[in-house]
């Protein structure tokens, strides 16, 4: 049987794949992220936290769908990827910026983020892959609630009742000091990995 989204000659097709329900919600995604960022600089607030919220929730329905739909792709893990690292950037940038979070989790953030990458990268081109860990979608969830709760923490729209701003700011602070945490756990775990294939490649003389 022969899949829908396969051109002639056995290639992807590149619109088809586009058009998969996952894939239109992670460019949603990306775009959400995009006008928020700018609304946030446009003193649009209210649109920044609630543009800043759907996005932040679709990041569950993409995955939801394309497993509900059996929609998969190699483009649709592409756009879900760019989406959480954009969302992370955006975020850990405007923390900074505002002075609500420290630079060093920037640095630490990008750092690793740059390692796993390049790690994946140079696993890919040996020909084999590193598998995803539980905790790192632990990791995600904490810093994808961080995240969210940074536009409360920008917009300040209980700013009335202080014990809830100071709240919220903490907690956010929190959250994202742990999330940056387990994915380092996470990229010391992914480094083993990647270790143990590579010595494996060596043996064999996959790698020269």
């Amino acid at each position: 049987m022969s899949d829908p989204h396969q051109a002639p000659g056995g290639r992807s097709d590149f619109r088809a794949d586009v058009l998969l329900v996952p894939n239109l919600i992670s460019l949603g995604r990306i775009a959400g992220v995009l006008v928020a960022a700018i609304c946030i600089f446009a003193e649009y607030y209210v649109a920044a936290v609630a543009l800043g919220l759907i996005s932040g929730f679709s990041d569950y329905l993409d995955g939801y769908f394309a497993r509900k739909l059996n929609q998969t792709s190699e483009l649709g893990a592409l756009l879900d990827s760019l989406a959480d690292i954009l969302a992370a950037l955006i975020c850990m940038t405007l923390g900074v910026y505002f002075r609500l979070w420290p630079v060093y989790l920037l640095l630490a953030w990008g750092i690793r983020d740059m390692a796993v990458l390049a790690m994946r990268a140079s696993a890919a081109q040996q020909g084999f892959a590193i598998p995803t860990s539980f905790l790192g979608k632990v990791a995600m969830n904490f810093t994808g609630w961080a995240y969210m709760l940074l536009g409360f923490d920008l917009v300040r729209p209980f700013s009335g009742i202080a014990w809830l701003t100071e709240g919220l700011h903490w907690f956010a602070l929190g959250a994202i000091h742990a999330g940056i945490a387990l994915q380092w756990i996470v990229a010391i775990i992914y480094v083993r990995a990647y270790a143990a294939r590579y010595r494996g490649n060596r043996g064999s003389g996959a790698v020269s």
